[in-house]
């Protein structure tokens, strides 16, 4: 019976995953760029598209809200005893089709009979739970996980589901009574440094996978979604910044065509665009998209003096200074993409229309949702950008604003322990567990802010993240980092810990920063022992395009391994 549970699941995966436009695999951020983030992990539906390129398909508009389970102990707790199956809904509250699947798979009425007589729905906003993130990206949003009343998985599904085939898939697990449990983790060896001979070969060959990306016509790395990759563009700006001509003409055609899915009225860039070119845009803001931008935008100024990268850097900073930074100073999450998706009642408007208006009609029909919430690593990734923006320009406002908002963090997010919170302490849950991703970026983001200011404070703020690192979440086995401290309320798969090859690099470049400016052993070996989880074909193959941060690495921990 599980057996013929988990071949039919399968079927079904591969045909839903098949009838949605392929999504840029990663987080919902900046990593080559992705956000985990080439990026994000927001996904498409095979909607069909009109003439003018605008979306058709189901309206997003929001329903009377559902009652929804935690992802929690007591949920799967409930599922076992009431003999249920739980049912995750990982969505992101700016993302387009996680409203449409919400308006109309949830809302069907034969969904919503499978779901009350047999399964525990759960939503998850995939911004506040960093771990859900990291594990299911790739699935794209919105990510729909079935799984066992003990946690484990049955199957995994990409993109928008309609209600027809949503509900072939749960009644597929009804049918079967049973389900298949997944194998534990298997033990990691021990982990054995990297000599140069060999890390000079992973470096050599993921720069030719890199390569074979490229896209002529349009730039910028892979051919089939056209995403702000923040990483590959700053790798191919340091080999600019080393003479070489090749990857110079690439990231400034890369950066220019990019600029299609810059807001020409408010400024703010695009997660993404379909289609394969820059012309089809996907209208939600993250921060680490803003972030990214910025980021190259000036670095860009900085290599060629043209003053034309430094006004679309500013332009995507007012748009960051108007919409996403907090009355206190610290900076918000992301801007939906439609207006009115969250408010039902109210006249809902997509990001195609919306988008199109000028700055006065928008205001007439009000904001996008902005996701207020102060994220560790968010704002470390925003302040980075704004230090590059201040090194780039001389602009001191950049400065000031990357400063107080790494004051309001280290305020309302920093540890007992050494380390940051997801969120403010304030906020439910945050400090239970903590984050590899928040630590790795905001201790990034303070060596940036030292070594812009020569202020000591963050030089030693950054001092006790590395430390924190190093104590509670390096493997002492398997060398590398874990996506976060033990969860002591964790069930089934999310109890198994993982090392998050983007997260991983972000924390070996941060420690290679921190080593220089505080050189001691063990920021050494940890870098040492870290480099052989990421530095491997398998790691970089997964990866895909998205591998520009892999190569800064390498060359930002030469001389420290």
């Amino acid at each position: 019976m599980k057996r013929t549970l988990a071949l039919l699941i399968s079927a079904l995966t591969t045909s839903c995953a098949a009838c949605a436009s392929a999504v840029p695999a990663g987080r919902g951020g900046m990593p080559g760029t992705s956000s985990r983030a080439g990026t994000s992990s927001s996904s498409t539906s095979p909607a069909a598209r009109s003439e003018d390129g605008t979306a058709e398909g189901p309206s997003g508009a929001p329903g009377q809200p559902l009652a929804w389970a935690e992802l929690d102990a007591a949920t799967f707790a409930r599922a076992r005893a009431e003999k249920r199956f739980v049912v995750v809904d990982g969505a992101a509250e700016w993302c387009h089709w996680c409203h449409v699947m919400e308006a109309t798979t949830y809302h069907d009425p034969e969904v919503r009979k499978l779901l009350d007589a047999r399964f525990v729905a759960v939503k998850v906003d995939v911004d506040s739970r960093p771990d859900f993130e990291e594990r299911y990206s790739a699935w794209g949003w919105p990510a729909t996980v079935l799984m066992t009343a003990d946690g484990q998985e049955i199957g995994k599904y990409r993109g928008y589901l309609a209600p027809e085939k949503f509900v072939e898939i749960l009644r597929a697990v009804v049918a079967s009574g049973d389900a298949a449990a997944s194998a534990g983790p298997a033990q990691a060896a021990e982990a054995r440094p990297l000599g140069e001979p060999e890390l000079a070969a992973v470096g050599a060959w993921a720069q030719k996978e890199l390569d074979g990306y490229w896209d002529p016509e349009h730039g910028s790395w892979g051919r089939q979604q056209k995403v702000p990759l923040t990483w590959d563009n700053a790798w191919a700006i340091a080999r600019a910044r080393g003479g070489d001509a090749t990857a110079r003409q690439r990231v400034l055609t890369t950066l220019d065509q990019q600029r299609a899915i810059v807001d020409p009225v408010w400024g703010g860039i695009c997660q993404y665009s379909t289609d394969g070119d820059w012309q089809h845009p996907h209208f939600e803001k993250l921060m680490t998209y803003q972030a990214g931008a910025i980021d190259n935008y000036a670095a860009a100024f900085a290599l060629t003096g043209d003053p034309a990268w430094l006004r679309t850097a500013q332009l995507v900073r007012g748009f960051v200074d108007r919409f996403m930074t907090t009355p206190d100073g610290g900076f918000a999450t992301t801007m939906d993409a439609d207006l009115n998706a969250h408010e039902p009642g109210k006249p809902f408007v997509t990001g195609h229309a919306y988008y199109a208006l000028g700055d006065a009609e928008r205001r007439a029909l009000g904001l996008p949702r902005v996701d207020a919430h102060e994220y560790g690593r968010e704002n470390g990734l925003a302040i980075a950008a704004y230090v590059t923006l201040f090194e780039a320009s001389g602009d001191a406002t950049a400065l000031a604003a990357a400063e107080r908002a790494a004051a309001r963090v280290t305020a309302t997010h920093a540890g007992d322990g050494g380390g940051i919170t997801h969120g403010s302490r304030g906020d439910e849950e945050s400090g239970k567990v903590l984050y590899l991703a928040d630590n790795a970026a905001f201790g990034f983001a303070l060596a940036r802010l030292y070594g812009a200011t020569h202020e000591p404070a963050y030089l030693a703020q950054a001092t006790r993240i590395a430390d924190f690192l190093i104590k509670q979440l390096a493997d002492p086995r398997g060398g590398g980092f874990f996506a976060s401290t033990p969860d002591p309320d964790a069930v089934g798969v999310f109890a198994v810990r993982r090392k998050p090859f983007e997260d991983d690099v972000m924390a070996i470049r941060f420690l290679a920063r921190v080593a220089r400016l505080a050189p001691t052993d063990a920021y050494r070996d940890a870098i040492a022992r870290a480099l052989p989880v990421v530095a491997t074909r398998a790691a970089l193959a997964e990866r895909g395009r998205m591998i520009g941060d892999l190569l800064l690495a390498l060359d930002e921990t030469r001389g420290l391994r």
